[in-house]
């Protein structure tokens, strides 16, 4: 393997926080990025890129800045961590599978953009934003991936290629947009619109999301960024974002175990979802065969395929109710009881609720066997506990941005197993 450059050493210690680090730190910075670079893992940025990085926060890393003093935590990425990498105490982490996609699927979602605006690229402006940082706001940079003239229009166009198509434009992704068009407008060219143009895989095409220009979120980036690039010149790291228990030890973690984390929460939540929808439209089938049935009074068993579909007699609730009196009601409802109860109820009196034993197999009383195992056999509590992690999908309105792409997505699994009649 080949040695790094003889100046990069050098070119890291004209770095504004280059009295911030030692010499063997930017040594071993130097020689990470010729690793990687060999191995092909630098997630496609070159050198002149990755140094100029370090001296600033990037478009695409305001967006946590900006979230974590709003209070929301992202376990892929904290200020801590950023900062960290400023003063070369970190490496960025290796490309992962979505920003592989995100390189491979650009010029593809850019042509289809293109095309079906008539849009003109201005690449010399791209380049020209890309290479400036503002005199009052040095750290502030951006690598945009096109400006293009629409209508006569300055359009600021960003390329993504999320997995699942976006119903909403993400706060991180409205904040790189707003740090590039304060860049350009620093520069003299005032931006009339903001676009996300995002690959809507099942659709085979891109979506336009419009991003307004919010004059409160341009003012917490400079302040998100003006806070934490001293904390860069001073060489300080700031605190792990205040978020109690498991969230807390999750920024802890390596870059690798995070994103097994988010793989891992994302199968979960397909799955989750998938199945929620499947139960559903499986008892809207369900519904609608039974009243197919009904409608041609089918009295003898009927095999289609592998699905037979075989009459019983049975009560109809409605025709039941509808002629009982109310006050006749009461002596045919019977109440529902709660077992466990009721067996205690009847050891308390002397009964016997083992004359009621079925031939299913016994369940352990957790508390009980525990409790007696701490008392009598001297066992630590801790011994017999664990930490049990139930995942669950939220209902807040506020998550369905994020939620109802997933669940379209099951939705169209669902209905290509099923279609509709």
């Amino acid at each position: 393997m080949r040695e790094p450059p003889p100046d990069l050493v050098n070119r890291l210690r004209g770095l504004p926080q280059a009295h911030c680090f030692t010499d063997r730190q930017a040594e071993a910075w130097a020689a990470e990025f010729w690793r990687r670079q060999t191995a092909d893992a630098l997630g496609g940025l070159t050198l002149e890129q990755h140094l100029r990085r370090l001296g600033g926060f990037g478009a695409s890393e305001i967006g946590v800045l900006v979230e974590e003093r709003r209070g929301v935590y992202s376990p892929f990425a904290t200020a801590r961590e950023l900062v960290a990498r400023k003063l070369l105490l970190e490496f960025s982490p290796p490309a992962d599978e979505h920003m592989r996609r995100g390189i491979a699927m650009e010029p593809l979602i850019r042509e289809a953009f293109l095309r079906q605006t008539g849009a003109t690229r201005l690449e010399a402006l791209t380049r020209q934003v890309a290479a400036h940082s503002p005199a009052r706001h040095p750290w502030m940079q951006c690598t945009p991936d096109d400006f293009v003239e629409l209508n006569g229009r300055l359009v600021l166009v960003d390329y993504k290629a999320p997995a699942e198509p976006l119903a909403a434009l993400p706060l991180p992704y409205a904040c790189q947009l707003h740090q590039i068009g304060l860049i350009a407008e620093d520069l003299g060219y005032p931006v009339d619109l903001r676009a996300l143009v995002a690959w809507n895989h099942p659709r085979g095409r891109p979506e336009v999301l419009v991003c307004d220009f919010d004059p409160a979120l341009a003012a917490e980036i400079v302040e998100a960024g003006e806070h934490h690039w001293n904390d860069v010149l001073r060489g300080e790291l700031p605190p792990w974002p205040a978020r109690g228990g498991l969230a807390l030890n999750l920024a802890d973690l390596s870059p690798e175990a995070k994103a097994e984390l988010e793989a891992l929460a994302e199968r979960w939540l397909r799955l989750e979802v998938l199945a929620k929808e499947s139960e559903r439209l499986t008892e809207e089938a369900r519904a609608a065969l039974v009243e197919c049935c009904q409608s041609h009074r089918l009295t003898e068993v009927v095999d289609s395929g592998p699905v037979r579909i075989k009459p019983r007699v049975a009560w109809n609730p409605d025709a039941v109710e509808v002629r009982l009196a109310a006050s006749e009601r009461a002596r045919f409802e019977r109440p529902r009881y709660d077992v466990t109860r009721l067996a205690a109820q009847m050891r308390a009196l002397g009964g016997d609720p083992e004359t009621a034993r079925t031939a299913d197999e016994a369940v352990l009383d957790l508390d009980a066997a525990a409790r007696w195992l701490i008392a009598e056999q001297g066992v630590p509590e801790s011994t017999l506990q664990k930490t049990d992690y139930r995942p669950s999908l939220s209902r807040r309105k506020a998550d369905q941005p994020w939620v109802e792409p997933v669940r379209e997505a099951a939705r169209d699994s669902v209905r290509r197993f099923g279609p509709s009649v």
